[in-house]
């Protein structure tokens, strides 16, 4: 029947593995941590990148199928990524949220009129009676916001006290509801009567169902054609940004941020220094590319099972990912040297750490700096867009998994792909918007940060699983043996120093207290982060007993087909074959060799007609046709 086609070209998958860009927006790092970044990409990151992609192409299956044909017993690690990278959608949707009613925002009120109390991003804890003070229309004029009076600023409130009064502001109050951040609109989005960001949250995701509805086919075209606006609004953003503002004040801080300290390779007392800056690197680089996860499986299912496409694809993702890493800290540079500049040294320290660089130092820029609001648009719209393609990827990953499962399991359900599809579909899109509308409430912040924080914990033991589980199924798979035992080699080495590095953060986290800007959670969201970060390898377990039920045999049978997988004569198998839907039936007659007119005979040993008994025949039985025309009734 021939192979089946690949729903995503090279050139495709090129473009949908910007995906990841917005993730490294939100995670700012400088200095040797981005040399760090770069070194772990190409030790780390290589090895596993390629045997998943090349498995995924190769057998044309997600990662629970290749676990459940050739390793049962870890069919629950590809369950366990599933649900992690369900958590992982579920609490950075309500960011891409957030990025899109920023979006919004911008265009409905001028940038320059983003002061005060009035800030359309405030919260209702802002306090009119506190002097905060902002630039005006007119360059170069301070004055206070209570009496709008001018005034030196110098004699009035810090600059640093306008962080704390603006931009999705905290409180102290985080025992009580009312005292975490509330989201205040412009006066069109008050004037609806009722909370807007709910109806924000659901349009994401209405948006993401219908790019993944359709299957890999179409949810790939969407995503081709995504990536060129995502450039482009990111690219328009920079360049506006280095051609209009101050050249020396953007130098200062590419200079800064790029800073090389070599002192720690020469100088072991500050060794300390050196193991942040790298653990940094590798922070940013493990949650911003997705490699330890189940998408790289999906990835190269989609681009398909030819030779070129395979051994290619995998190596487009990482290059493109080392290409665009930094372009959002690049397009952000001019605007935060900038604001530095016009601020002197009266930030917070925390002002570039984490999602206060995009919620709290651009919008202050874009204010500061009176930067139309067409580019304050096309900013946030550029986060928006490359959200909305992680969650796709993200969403596209678990359906296809879960379908797949569903194919092997009934050929009825074969024949009806796209229903499949839809549905299932349409199941995981409600349980992720229920499951983030709690995020959309006055405490959305706190729990974002919550989740953020309890599923990166236990982190080790996914890398562990995986690398022990992916590498005893690509060793089964018919490669060339040395490619075998060199990847498998690296790819070990790989997950070891991987495991190390999320174990040591481990270890110097887990007496920490989760936090933000300041503000410690209870003991009872302590216990609750603890059972987020367990809810995944619940599966592990589930999944084997599962395996081990649904095959029949005794209790050695079973054992076997757990660590084994199938039949070994599955395994000696020329290829997989996708007949979709279609099984060919036995034959109903003799081959035509049984009437061989050369004289062999082949068939007269496997069907001996001839032998019957002549007496036996009754020429009555035969049907009428042209040549019977007679009856004895």
């Amino acid at each position: 029947m021939g192979e089946p086609t690949a729903k995503w070209n090279l050139l495709q998958l090129a473009f949908i593995a910007v995906y990841p860009a917005c993730l490294s927006s939100i995670r700012m790092v400088d200095g040797m941590a981005l040399l760090a970044l770069y070194v772990f990409l190409f030790i780390l990151c290589i090895p596993p990148m390629f045997i998943q992609h090349k498995l995924g192409g190769y057998e044309q299956k997600g990662i629970v199928g290749l676990f459940s044909r050739y390793l049962p017993i870890a069919k629950g690690v590809g369950v366990a990524l599933l649900i992690d990278l369900f958590l992982t959608c579920v609490y950075f949707a309500p960011l891409v949220c957030h990025f899109g009613m920023y979006a919004v925002i911008s265009m409905i009120q001028e940038p320059y009129l983003w002061e005060g109390c009035s800030n359309p991003w405030n919260t209702d804890k802002c306090v009119e009676n506190l002097p905060v003070t902002m630039h005006s229309q007119n360059e170069g004029v301070y004055y206070n916001q209570l009496s709008g009076q001018t005034a030196d600023v110098a004699r009035q409130t810090p600059e640093k006290e306008f962080f704390n009064q603006q931009y999705l502001q905290i409180t102290d109050k985080i025992s009580d509801i009312r005292g975490f951040p509330v989201w205040n609109n412009t006066a069109p989005f008050q004037d609806i009567g009722f909370s807007i960001l709910p109806v924000g949250l659901t349009v994401v995701w209405l948006v993401v169902f219908l790019i993944v509805a359709f299957g890999g086919r179409v949810c790939g075209w969407i995503l081709f054609v995504m990536c060129p606006g995502f450039l482009g609004t990111l690219f328009a953003v920079l360049v506006y940004g280095y051609m209009n503002l101050d050249k020396a004040a953007s130098n200062q801080f590419l200079g800064r941020f790029y800073n090389l300290n070599f002192d720690g390779f020469v100088d072991i007392r500050t060794n300390r220094k050196l193991i942040t800056d790298w653990e940094k690197g590798f922070s940013l680089l493990m949650n911003s590319f997705p490699v330890w996860t189940a998408i790289p499986a999906t990835l190269g299912k989609m681009t398909g099972r030819g030779k070129v496409s395979r051994n290619l694809g995998w190596l487009l993702i990482i290059l493109v990912y080392a290409c665009i890493v930094q372009v959002p800290q690049l397009a952000m540079a001019p605007y935060l040297g900038n604001l530095l500049e016009k601020t002197s040294s009266s930030l917070p320290e925390d002002t570039f750490l984490g999602i206060k660089v995009v919620f709290q130092a651009m919008p202050a820029a874009f204010s500061i700096l009176n930067i139309p609001k067409e580019y304050a648009m096309l900013f946030f719209l550029s986060l928006f867009l490359s959200g909305v393609m992680f969650l796709s990827v993200g969403m596209l990953t678990i359906v296809d998994n879960i379908c797949d499962s569903l194919f092997s399991r009934s050929s009825r359900l074969s024949s009806h792909k796209i229903l499949v599809n839809f549905i299932i579909s349409f199941v995981m899109i409600v349980l992720a918007l229920g499951a983030g509308f709690i995020h959309m409430t006055q405490a959305g912040m706190y729990y974002t940060v919550l989740m953020d924080q309890s599923v990166l914990r236990l982190r080790f033991i996914t890398v562990a699983l995986l690398a022990f589980s992916i590498i005893i199924v690509y060793v089964r798979n018919r490669f060339a043996v040395a490619e075998k035992v060199l990847l498998s080699i690296w790819c070990i080495l790989a997950a070891i120093g991987a495991t190390g590095f999320w174990l040591y953060s481990f270890i110097i986290t887990k007496n920490i207290p989760i936090s933000y800007a300041g503000h410690q959670v209870s003991d009872l969201w302590e216990l609750i982060s603890w059972l987020l970060a367990g809810v995944p390898y619940i599966a592990i377990p589930a999944a084997a007993i599962h395996s081990c039920m649904l095959h029949e045999g005794d209790c050695s049978e079973r054992s076997r087909y757990l660590l084994c997988g199938g039949d070994e004569d599955d395994d000696d198998e020329e290829e997989p074959r996708n007949y979709d839907g279609y099984f060919p039936t036995e034959p109903t007659a003799p081959p035509y060799s049984y009437m061989d007119p050369g004289g062999h005979h082949y068939g007269h040993s496997l069907y001996p007609v001839d032998d019957l008994h002549k007496a036996t025949y009754d020429p009555e039985m035969e049907p009428l046709n042209s040549d019977v025309r007679t009856s004895r009734i």
